[in-house]
């Protein structure tokens, strides 16, 4: 399993999660977001940091498959965005439109190795 906060996630959850804590809308602040203002989701799109971390045991392909769940749900943000802005799937929006889409949802990632301590 995958630790999001306190909480334990499957794989297939991460998604949902990302996307959840990105479009919360905690400041209600954002017109263009679907959140439903959670204390522990982000207070808006454009401040949503992604920490992914993970320990030195962590395969490299389940450090990719996350990472792709993280990608998804960002994308799935910015089709959504872009259907509801524009009336158009992201593959269709010009070079403008995609820098207002990459705008309102920006991937924003840190991604932090956890050192473990040897003795």
């Amino acid at each position: 399993d995958i630790r999001i906060g306190e909480e334990q996630v499957k794989l297939k959850d991460v998604k949902d999660y990302v996307s959840q804590f990105i479009d919360n809308n905690g400041k209600s602040t954002c017109d263009y977001c679907n959140g439903v203002q959670k204390p522990d989701g982000s207070d808006h799109p454009q401040k949503a940091i992604i920490s992914l971390s993970c320990s030195a045991q962590t395969k490299y392909d389940r450090f990719i498959a996350v990472q792709d769940e993280i990608t998804k749900a960002f994308y799935n943000l910015r089709a959504v965005y872009a259907k509801n802005r524009f009336n158009k799937l992201p593959e269709q929006l010009n070079k403008l439109e995609l820098e207002q889409v990459k705008k309102a949802y920006p991937f924003l990632l840190s991604e932090v190795p956890i050192k473990t301590v040897t003795e």
